[in-house]
């Protein structure tokens, strides 16, 4: 399939929320270029290779029961950015919802190089919890394969999806993002890192400035902190967009803003 259209782009991509569905292994490893990748979630440690990615399906996909409530698509180059929720069935007693931004980036012959996945590990933990004691015969199920699947190096990745910006950076990514739909580039540039590099779509955005004209009246949505990254939704006059921002410690020194192509 070639990925010169919109139409195949988010074919080619949504072929992997498809197979995790009716639990096809075979299908969704056969949708990733060599060696692929999977960052689930981002802050994680990375999974490359099939034996990686096979390993990661035995033990986060095939227990489970996962459904993707997609509410918007966005293809920006050979990116699609889908804004979902996550409905993960673990148990007949325990079913959790999952507030994400999957970011799928795709070869050129229509496989996805590299699947990353911007949720909050710990809010998931506690929905977890909240289950009561049936959640302690999930994460006792989930311990055990992470082990037998990944050994426990790959726990210890697992739970590096822990740490990342946090709640602060949330709050810093909302006065940003304000600030620029309000058209205050001057308030917005002091986040930013000295060599704060700028993506607006597929093109470079040389200032700030230039970026509060193009976002201003854009609305925020949903926020959400995935290692050292903070991803939001926005609502525009030509539709939703998702912006990524980089932090190092306090200051943001990468922003992407993932607009359709069509807009």
């Amino acid at each position: 399939m070639a990925l010169s259209t919109k139409q195949g782009l988010l074919t080619a991509s949504g072929g992997s929320p498809a197979a995790v569905a009716r639990h096809d292994k075979g299908g969704w490893l056969a949708l990733f270029g060599q060696p692929g990748l999977v960052n689930d979630p981002v802050g994680s440690a990375p999974h490359r290779g099939v034996d990686q990615l096979s390993a990661f399906y035995d033990t986060f996909i095939a227990p489970n029961d996962i459904r993707f409530e997609v509410h918007h698509d966005i293809v920006c180059g050979h990116d699609v950015v889908r804004d979902v929720t996550l409905e993960i069935g673990m148990s007949e007693a325990v079913r959790l919802r999952v507030p994400a931004h999957l970011r799928y980036a795709m070869t050129a012959d229509a496989r996805i190089d590299g699947l990353y996945a911007h949720w909050e590990l710990l809010p998931m933990v506690g929905q977890l919890l909240a289950n009561g004691v049936p959640a302690a015969g999930v994460g006792a199920r989930l311990s055990g394969a992470m082990l037998r699947n990944q050994g426990f190096g790959g726990a210890l990745g697992f739970a590096r999806g822990f740490a990342g910006v946090g709640s602060r950076a949330k709050r810093r990514s909302e006065d940003f993002l304000g600030a620029l739909s309000a058209g205050n580039h001057v308030d917005a540039s002091a986040h930013l890192a000295p060599s704060c590099s700028l993506r607006f779509g597929g093109a470079a955005v040389p200032e700030i400035a230039e970026m509060a004209v193009r976002m201003r009246d854009w609305k925020v949505g949903k926020v959400i902190a995935a290692g050292n990254v903070v991803s939001a939704t926005m609502e525009s006059a030509g539709g939703p967009a998702v912006v990524m921002l980089e932090y190092r410690r306090r200051a943001i020194v990468s922003m992407v803003v993932f607009i359709d192509d069509d807009n």
